[in-house]
């Protein structure tokens, strides 16, 4: 089965070419009649609207829909042997374990000869590697990094890192890779000088208490080098491309149209709702992404799948689910006080007519609960698979294999689950804001507005009333008539 479409592309070396006939056949990608064979494909990254594709004869991005590059990218993986994305070149990384390894866009210096264009970076447990077009390929130690730092840019997060004359900047990593980075070098590098963040430095000196901790390890012998084939310590971590980054209303049009019809309420801010599902994702993510770190910088392949397990992801998942309910609240309550304070409505009548009871905010945890709920099954297999693991180490090499390829398995299938519990959530917010929030603030919105500030109404009435009692006092000592007639 062969995958047929249309995308602008930028292939180094050649050029820019829009509406560019991209195919998949049987012995190669075709961009507009050139053929690229699989077997010198390195690595193929989604970044959004943005599909990466490095090999060692060609190296393009293609822009297009989200849906269409994604499906490109599967029969890629799908068609092409990329076990070469973990051991990229065996000669360079031979004695390392690579951590992960992807495609990206990179500028700067290499030993004071400017570079500019796309790569494969892998990083390993000692060292980061590039490995450009062509065959070129330099190593920056983590032990010699002296700078590392990371900054906004138009198309996402900017990476840059500085070993003496080599000064590069990297785009398109994703936040899991950027955070491995940054602790790969914080615990390497004696002379960094570049930021680490106080989290980052934070969860260094906990690891080194516990190393202090931990009881003095019996020897074990063991190859100098590692082999190749092993397993146990070269082992692979999927990116999970899948699951994080884009908000998801441009994949699921139903979504983005009931976001757009939000947005269109006078109600709310420009942008609001956006703003809002990106804060939730965050939180979303979060637990994926702190598991995902784990694994990857774990020392093998049995610490990785304790870093990822199923049960305690989904533990996860269930706390991050009710700060989700919390934060849609607190968003909610924003809203709220804005339009009475606009209605010069006191908060306490609009909070206890408009925000929900806790029944309701029971309810509201509930509902969003339900749209990740099948993503436990998913990470049940996770957890059986990882299982497997240690069992099948024991009995023998091609029983691991085979017990790795299930895992591999599971964590691909975890990828796309996670992203599809990220479609439910999001249309169960967006359900709640479309069926009780919005309706709400609309009655909100409705009600008469005051004519002064409660404060001011208060001094007037207050004023007026001593004026009538001043009356009062002059109609009853008779003194009335006296004034009227002086006047």
């Amino acid at each position: 089965m062969s995958y047929e479409g249309n995308f602008d592309v930028v292939i180094e070396g050649v050029g820019a070419q829009r509406g560019a006939r991209v195919m998949t056949a049987q012995e190669g990608l075709y961009i507009s009649g050139q053929q690229i064979p699989y077997s010198t494909l390195l690595g193929v990254a989604l970044r959004g609207s943005i599909l990466l594709v490095v090999g060692t004869q060609a190296a393009m991005a293609l822009r297009g829909s989200q849906e269409g590059l994604a499906t490109l990218a599967a029969e890629l993986r799908g068609r092409a042997d990329l076990k070469h994305l973990a051991l990229a070149d065996k000669e360079a990384l031979q004695g390392e374990r690579v951590v992960f390894a992807t495609p990206v866009a990179m500028s700067g210096l290499v030993e004071m000869e400017r570079f500019k264009g796309l790569a494969l970076a892998a990083v390993t447990d000692s060292a980061l590697h590039v490995f450009e077009r062509g065959g070129r390929h330099f190593r920056i130690a983590w032990d010699r990094m002296t700078k590392l730092d990371v900054a906004k840019a138009k198309f996402g997060r900017l990476l840059r890192i500085g070993s003496g004359a080599t000064q590069l900047e990297f785009l398109y990593l994703t936040d899991a890779q950027i955070q491995t980075i940054r602790g790969m070098a914080a615990r390497h590098s004696s002379t960094l000088l570049g930021v680490s963040t106080a989290e980052a430095e934070a969860r260094a000196e906990q690891a080194e208490e516990v190393e202090e901790k931990q009881p003095e390890p019996k020897p074990v012998v063991m190859p100098s080098v590692p082999d190749a084939d092993d397993l146990t310590r070269r082992f692979l971590v999927p990116e999970f491309e899948a699951s994080l980054g884009a908000i998801g209303s441009g994949s699921d049009r139903p979504l983005g149209a009931a976001i757009d019809r939000l947005q269109m309420s006078s109600l709310l801010p420009v942008g609001f709702l956006e703003e809002h599902l990106r804060e939730l994702r965050n939180i979303y993510d979060g637990a994926l992404l702190r598991a995902k770190r784990e694994a990857a910088t774990s020392a093998d392949l049995f610490g990785a799948a304790v870093a990822l397990d199923g049960r305690a992801l989904w533990q996860e998942v269930e706390s991050g689910v009710n700060v989700i309910a919390d934060a849609t609240l607190r968003a909610f309550e924003r809203q709220t006080r804005r339009v009475a304070a606009n209605r010069r409505i006191p908060w306490r009548k609009a909070q206890r007519k408009y925000m929900p009871s806790q029944k309701e905010a029971a309810g509201l945890r509930q509902r969003l609960a339900r749209g990740v709920a099948e993503l436990e099954g998913t990470l049940d297999r996770v957890s059986e698979s990882a299982g497997h693991l240690e069992p099948a180490a024991e009995a023998g090499r091609a029983e691991l294999k085979t017990a790795y390829g299930d895992w591999q398995k599971t964590l691909r299938e975890l990828d796309q689950a996670y992203a599809t519990g990220w479609a439910g959530l999001s249309r169960e917010v967006v359900g709640i804001w479309q069926e009780a929030f919005l309706p709400d603030l609309n009655k909100l919105g409705g009600e008469r507005r005051r004519f002064l500030p409660r404060p001011i109404m208060i001094g007037l009435l207050f004023v007026a009333g001593l004026l009538l009692l001043f009356v009062l006092y002059l109609i009853l000592t008779g003194q009335l008539g006296q004034v009227i007639q002086f006047e």
